[in-house]
């Protein structure tokens, strides 16, 4: 078994012969749990050497984790995994600049800033990644 850690995203990229996932700890309140993600080997590939993308990932995942009433399906985090990781950056910065001003409030962006020290009010107009 291969395991990834990246600390400041407090998540764990796995590969166990043709199986891969991700485990992701999700803070909510004063509880902390983890969940575990399904990946296709072409989602841990980007993971593995995409470092933005992957923090993307994890802020765009970590908010409708928090309550069980806005968990993502599977095949909502599909959805999520097959555009943020695969579409061209044009179409990743305009799903998360709309979930950031959607139902996430901001907390998208916010978590970048937290864990990348990017600068949320440019995520914010829908620059999300770095030239």
């Amino acid at each position: 078994m291969t395991k990834i850690v990246f600390h400041n995203l407090r998540m764990v990229l796995q590969s166990n012969d043709n199986d891969f996932s991700l485990d992701l700890c999700v803070s909510s309140g004063v509880i902390d749990f983890s969940i575990t993600i399904s990946l296709l080997g072409k989602d841990y590939a980007v993971i593995e050497k995409d470092e933005e993308r992957a923090a993307f990932l994890q802020a765009a995942f970590h908010r409708p984790f928090q309550l069980k009433d806005t968990w993502l399906t599977e095949s909502e985090q599909r959805h999520y995994l097959d555009i943020i990781l695969h579409a061209p950056k044009t179409e990743v910065e305009l799903f998360l600049t709309e979930k950031d001003h959607g139902r996430a409030n901001g907390a998208i962006s916010n978590a970048m800033n937290i864990t990348s020290g990017r600068d949320q009010s440019e995520m914010r107009s829908g620059s999300w990644f770095r030239l």
